[in-house]
C-alpha cells in the first residue's frame, strides 16, 4: 500500500472513529435527559447553634433560599445565607444541627402527609378549583409537593399524576393521556376550575394536555419548552461541543436511533404546544435547560406571562424564594 493510500485510510478511520464518538456522546446526553439519575448531595456541618449552622462551602450550601438537611430521622430547615467566608457558609436554621455529614434535600417534604395545610373538604373538591400536579423525569411525585401548600391556602384541592411507571415517564404519550383523564374526571365531579401545574417535562406534558382538553390555567415550573433547546443547554453546561446537542436531539426524537439512549420509542412531543389557556411560566435565569429565547417566544403569546428567578438551578425556583414563588401563583390564581 502506498503512503497516500495509508494516509487516506487513516483519515477515513479517524473520521469514522470521530463519528462513533460523537454518536456515543449524543446518546449519553439524550439518555441523561430522558432517564436522569436523581440528584443527591450531602452537606457537612462544621459548627452550629440552635438558630445557625456553618457548612463546608459547596455549590448547594452556597445557594440562597430554603432547603432541608436530614440525618438519622432528624430534619433541620436551612434558610438564608448569613455569611460566606472562604470555604464555609453560615446559614439560618430552625434548630440545632450536630456536627458532621447530613443529606441535603431541596424537596423538603417526603409525602402528602408532610405538606403544610389541609386538603379542602368534599364540597370544595366538587365545586371549587382542582389542581393537577405533574412531576418531571427524575424525582417522581415528591418533586411537586412544594407547590401544593399555596393551593391549599387558596382552598383548592390537589391531585398528583404519577408517571414513573411509563417508559418515558412524563415525556411518554401516556402521561398526556393520564392528565386528560384526570381533567375530565375533575369536571365530572363538578369542579368549577381545573388548573394544571407541571414541573420540567411534566409542564411540557401539561401543555399538550391543555391543547386537547379545556383547562382554566396552566403553571409551568422550569418548563421544558423544547427538547432540542434543553439538550443544547445540557451540552453547553457540560462544556461539550454544541453539535453534540444536535446529535442528542436527533437520537432522542428519531425512531430506532432512540434505542441508543435506552428508549424503545422516540420522544413524540418535542416542543411546547400553544393554546389559549392562561399560563404562568416560572423559571430561572440560571437554568441551563430552559432557554431564555424559548421563554420570550412563549410570553409573546396572549395570556402567557413569566416570573424569572435569578440563581436557581433547574426546578429549584421555589427554594430560591418561597414567598415570591407562592405570591406569583396566588396572583395567577386570583386572575383566573
Amino acid at each position: 500500500m502506498t503512503g497516500g493510500r495509508i494516509a487516506t485510510t487513516g483519515t477515513a478511520l479517524g473520521t469514522a472513529a470521530g463519528a462513533v464518538g460523537t454518536l456515543g456522546l449524543g446518546a449519553f446526553v439524550a439518555r441523561r435527559l430522558l432517564f436522569p439519575t436523581p440528584y443527591t448531595a450531602t452537606a457537612t456541618v462544621r459548627r452550629a447553634t440552635p438558630s445557625e449552622a456553618t457548612f463546608v462551602a459547596t455549590r448547594d450550601t452556597r445557594l440562597p433560599g430554603t432547603y432541608r438537611i436530614t440525618r438519622d430521622g432528624q430534619d433541620v430547615l436551612v434558610q438564608g445565607v448569613l455569611d460566606v467566608d472562604g470555604g464555609t457558609v453560615r446559614r439560618r436554621t430552625d434548630g440545632s444541627a450536630t456536627v458532621g455529614e447530613w443529606q441535603w434535600d431541596a424537596l423538603l417534604y417526603d409525602d402528602l402527609a408532610d405538606v403544610p395545610g389541609d386538603e379542602p373538604g368534599d364540597e370544595a373538591a366538587a365545586t371549587g378549583t382542582h389542581v393537577i400536579h405533574v412531576h418531571g423525569q427524575s424525582l417522581g411525585p415528591r418533586q411537586v409537593l412544594r407547590g401544593i401548600p399555596v393551593w391549599r391556602a387558596l382552598g383548592a384541592t390537589s391531585e398528583i399524576v404519577d408517571t414513573t411507571d411509563l417508559p418515558l415517564r412524563s415525556l411518554d404519550p401516556g402521561a398526556v393521556d393520564r392528565i386528560v383523564t384526570a381533567v375530565r374526571a375533575a369536571r365530572g365531579r363538578g369542579a368549577a376550575r381545573v388548573v394544571l401545574q407541571g414541573w420540567s417535562a411534566g409542564a411540557l406534558a401539561c401543555s399538550v394536555a391543555a391543547s386537547r382538553v379545556e383547562v382554566d390555567g396552566l403553571v409551568g415550573v422550569s418548563p421544558l419548552l423544547s427538547v432540542r433547546s434543553a439538550l443544547r443547554g445540557a451540552v453547553t453546561g457540560a462544556r461539550l461541543p454544541a453539535f453534540v446537542g444536535t446529535v442528542a436531539a436527533r437520537i432522542a426524537t428519531t425512531n430506532v436511533l432512540s434505542r441508543l439512549a435506552g428508549a424503545a420509542a422516540p420522544v413524540a412531543t418535542t416542543a411546547w404546544q400553544g393554546s389559549e389557556t392562561p399560563t404562568l411560566l416560572v423559571h430561572s435565569a440560571a437554568d441551563a435547560l430552559v432557554s431564555e429565547a424559548d421563554v420570550a417566544e412563549q410570553t409573546a403569546q396572549a395570556g402567557t406571562r413569566a416570573v424569572v428567578f435569578r440563581t436557581a438551578p433547574h426546578t429549584l425556583e421555589w427554594n430560591e424564594d418561597p414567598e415570591r414563588w407562592e405570591q406569583a401563583v396566588r396572583d395567577f390564581a386570583e386572575a383566573l
